[in-house]
């Protein structure tokens, strides 16, 4: 019995520990207060997945700028497997939360909901949990995604269409709703397509994409265009086209305009390029979070866009610089 209670104390004084060590890191001193020249009006967390990828480095960048230019400081925190740092947040006094739901949709659902009685004003980011989410959406519409697939494979590609779509758990919101970006697609192509779209779906490892498209050249030559929805996988599963030497061979549209990619578009290695703009996202979502916070109402949706990147535009995408901010 003794062996239980100590079993148990000791289990709390973790649980405990862990609980105090999850707000101290959640108050963590925000960008833009150390050295910045604004006057703080608000404190606002925003909750991303946990890794490197170009994406969601230009997100934090375009969030930086509007926290900069409104008053707004920023704290940046993942949403780890356990959820303790998310369900903490409501504890650690945040103005607000912008919040990329990359976890099982009925889980966000839960956690949110959770979070919800605190009337900590919410803002999602990129994708939305269904069409009745109270919470205010700032992104891209993956419809819309489809649609400029569709077109971009109709300005070079003659029918029958046999394509292949790869999604990818590096980038979580498109995989979630990739019903959206099929209807898109099958809404702009129609009976161009020769057979019903192929899914496929790589990992969290870089090399994945490699084995898939290596796969696909090899056992599926039926397959005349491959669509990649992330950059990393544009980059290593075109790297295995061209050691293959099979250029040409099957179409590929990428996810992306790191510089490789656009490069390899004005060398005729890649059809084109699907064009977010992750800046754009993070700016507006700071801004609505703001508004929300002051005047309690926001639009409930802010769609950023998406256009379809190729040799026709790949001159006037870059003066443009991507249309970043």
């Amino acid at each position: 019995m003794k062996g239980a209670a100590c079993c148990f104390g000791l289990l709390f004084i973790v649980a405990f520990y862990s609980s105090v060590m999850t707000l101290v890191s959640l108050s963590e001193t925000p960008s833009g207060i150390n050295g910045g020249s604004f006057q703080t009006v608000y404190h606002f967390a925003v909750f991303l997945p946990d890794n490197n990828y170009t994406f969601y480095n230009e997100l934090k960048l375009g969030a930086q700028q509007a926290g900069r230019e409104l008053g707004c400081a920023l704290s940046f925190h993942p949403i780890r497997e356990d959820t303790l740092d998310f369900f903490m947040a409501q504890y650690s006094r945040f103005d607000g939360m912008i919040v990329y739901p990359y976890l099982e949709d009925r889980l966000m659902r839960k956690l949110l909901n959770e979070i919800n009685h605190t009337e900590v004003p919410i803002i999602l980011v990129e994708h939305d949990l269904q069409d009745d989410s109270p919470w205010p959406f700032v992104g891209t519409n993956n419809f819309d995604v489809g649609k400029k697939i569709g077109e971009l494979i109709s300005l070079y590609h003659k029918s029958p269409v046999e394509m292949a779509v790869v999604y990818s758990d590096k980038s979580p919101g498109i995989y979630a709703e990739r019903e959206l970006v099929e209807m898109g697609i099958i809404a702009h192509l129609g009976d161009r397509l020769g057979a019903p779209i192929t899914n496929r779906r790589t990992n969290l490892n870089p090399l994945d994409a490699e084995q898939l498209m290596y796969h696909m050249l090899r056992d599926e030559p039926n397959i005349n265009t491959v669509v990649f929805t992330d950059s990393n996988d544009t980059l290593a599963a075109t790297q295995v086209v061209i050691d293959m030497n099979l250029v040409g061979s099957v179409q590929i549209i990428g996810f992306g305009t790191e510089g490789p990619i656009l490069e390899y578009i004005e060398k005729y290695i890649l059809l084109g390029t699907i064009a977010e703009n992750p800046r754009q996202i993070g700016y507006n979502a700071v801004k609505a979070l703001k508004e929300l916070r002051e005047k309690g109402h926001t639009p409930s949706y802010v769609d950023t866009g998406v256009q379809a990147v190729t040799q026709r535009n790949l001159s006037q995408f870059r003066n443009n610089a991507g249309g970043q901010l």
